[in-house]
């Protein structure tokens, strides 16, 4: 068993093979207090490999790793009691020529960043890209897509590879278009953001500023004074519907959606929300 049901994760996204692995993930932010991670297993004996955590936990129990230890700096309050979410459900590629796994992760648990790291912070590795090593799990880099991410912007979809002419020189990229509304380009060697653009309406940030990789954001769209109407809602830009990229053509193609959403501060019952399945 990959997941404990009883602390309400669940698998709805398909194994991912790689080399001599199987990769799987799990769902379960709107669960309750999970906190996401991934999980590579031997492909001929079933034996765990590594597990990568994708937001930290409590540091009075230390950190699995530097990298959680650096993500723990980006979290504000007691954010374990609630679990961060950022679960990685979908949205894995493996990188053959860079020998470089790819996930995509998950929105915030509970959503509202007010709730879960009441002081902000950017609350790693939510919303992100996260670049590890195949064999250990290790952490290489990560780009975030939406930083304190408070909106169900999960970056849980394809992660599409290819190498792309980009002013007279050839990079190995990756492209990605997530719930937030912006289509990335990254360079997957060292996940430095090259262009990012809206593909639907985007009502809670105006554009992406290349120079630092962070969403310029609308004010109000935070929901911090009660309500807020904004696009994408929580079922995104694009969700887990399938990306392509046709080289003949220098297009990627993907499914969008245009659909806003009202959200509404609420306060949380902690007791209720740790104990999601009754």
């Amino acid at each position: 068993m990959t997941v404990d049901a009883d602390d309400g994760f669940y698998i709805t996204g398909a194994p991912k093979v790689f080399k001599d692995k199987v990769l799987v993930g799990n769902g379960g932010t709107e669960n309750g207090a999970a906190r996401g991670y991934v999980t590579a297993y031997d492909a001929a004996t079933g034996e765990q490999a590594w597990r990568f955590h994708i937001v930290p936990g409590n540091p009075a129990d230390g950190f699995e790793n530097e990298a959680m230890a650096m993500a723990a700096g980006s979290w504000t309050g007691e954010w374990w009691r609630f679990g961060g979410g950022g679960n990685g459900w979908h949205g894995f590629t493996y990188d053959p020529e860079l020998d470089t796994l790819y996930i995509g992760t998950g929105n915030g648990s509970p959503w509202n960043r007010k709730i879960r790291s009441p002081g902000g912070g950017d609350n790693l590795f939510l919303c992100s890209i996260v670049a590890l090593d195949p064999d250990t799990g290790e952490y290489r880099w990560h780009y975030q897509t939406t930083p304190g991410e408070t909106w169900d912007y999960n970056s849980n979809m394809d992660i599409v590879l290819a190498d792309l002419d980009i002013e007279g020189r050839t990079v190995k990229a990756l492209m990605h278009a997530p719930k937030n509304g912006f289509f990335y380009v990254i360079d997957r060697a060292n996940g430095e953001l090259i262009s990012a653009a809206p593909f639907t309406e985007t009502t809670w940030a105006t554009s992406v500023d290349l120079a630092s990789g962070r969403p310029v954001e609308v004010p109000g769209a935070r929901y911090e004074n009660g309500t807020a109407f904004v696009s994408p809602g929580p079922i995104g830009g694009h969700n887990w519907h399938a990306m392509s990229y046709n080289p003949a053509t220098g297009l990627a193609y993907f499914p969008a959606i245009h659909l806003n959403n009202r959200f509404t501060e609420e306060s949380i019952d902690l007791k209720a929300w740790r104990s999601p399945l009754g």
